[in-house]
């Protein structure tokens, strides 16, 4: 049942729908406000309830990391010996015992293993000759692409400054525009700091500070039901897989599907205990000691 149907079986209405709902999925999700209607609403209505949005008192406080994302990465890198940038892969090749990568440089190495921590889809491009199986699960994921602007154009949003919010949709029927307020959402000081993906026009140029191209995953009904085949595909001769498109396309879905490889290929346990740790992707079931045994 899709979330659309769903809103039509219990009577939601329109307004409901385009006002309200759809606006706050499309600034979660980066996705066109129309794509969410394809949504599981079963799965939809789960991260939402996990995430206390189904609360209108008592709701939980939503933190963020000081310094950004960045802040973690450098922490994570911080701790690899060998980074190589500048040097993307080519191709991913199956070869015997071991994987052979080719990289942008013309680099050739094998190793025994390879985990591909990209899009399902560059993952898939990747590989030089995946497997039937890979290509149907892997190619089950689309993305959009989403231009992301950073910059201080106040026009971008809401006219009445009491009005602003820390997402702020902009409706259109083709595509996302939404305007994050970073000030709010990073308890930033000084200037006011804008993210805005899509925007209907440019920020005016003494605003711009910075511009990129992205790429979100479109979670319809093929790549709900591809999620839960994805950890049939690990291992096998060698290649595992991880990303955020195990989960909700968040970097925690990133983070447990890592953690998840990391853990069934290297044999060892994270040193730390959390509760629900892979309760955001689809692993199989774990065995019972005792049926094993038998």
């Amino acid at each position: 049942l899709t979330l659309g149907d769903y809103l039509k079986r219990q009577g939601f209405s329109e307004a409901f729908r385009d006002d309200h709902l759809l606006p706050m999925a499309a600034a979660i999700w980066s996705s066109p406000a129309h794509t969410l209607l394809d949504y599981p609403a079963e799965a939809f209505i789960r991260f939402c309830g996990n995430h206390g949005l189904l609360k209108l008192v008592g709701r939980p406080l939503w933190r963020t990391v000081e310094g950004g994302s960045r802040v973690y990465v450098e922490r994570l890198a911080g701790t690899i010996p060998d980074i190589r940038l500048d040097r993307g892969v080519t191709a991913v090749r199956r070869a015997g015992e071991g994987v052979v990568i080719h990289d942008s440089q013309g680099g050739v190495e094998r190793f025994d293993h390879v985990v591909i921590g990209t899009h399902a889809d560059q993952a898939l491009a990747m590989l030089a000759e995946p497997t039937s199986r890979e290509r149907e699960v892997l190619g089950a994921f689309r993305y959009s692409r989403n231009l992301t602007v950073l910059h201080t154009d106040q026009s971008l949003m809401p006219r009445r400054r009491r009005a602003w919010a820390s997402w702020n949709y902009i409706g259109a029927d083709d595509g996302l525009c939404v305007t994050y307020w970073m000030n709010r959402l990073q308890g930033l000081g000084g200037q006011d700091l804008f993210v805005t993906l899509n925007p209907p026009r440019p920020p005016r140029p003494d605003t711009l500070l910075r511009s990129e191209l992205y790429e979100h995953p479109i979670f319809n009904p093929a790549a709900i039901q591809a999620q839960k085949q994805l950890w049939s595909l690990q291992g096998q001769d060698g290649v595992w897989f991880c990303g955020a498109y195990f989960g909700a396309g968040f970097h925690e879905d990133g983070l447990q599907s890592g953690l998840a490889v990391a853990e069934q290929l290297g044999g060892v346990r994270r040193p730390w205990t959390v509760l629900n740790e892979n309760g955001r992707i689809h692993l199989p079931p774990v065995p019972d000691v005792l049926e094993a045994a038998a």
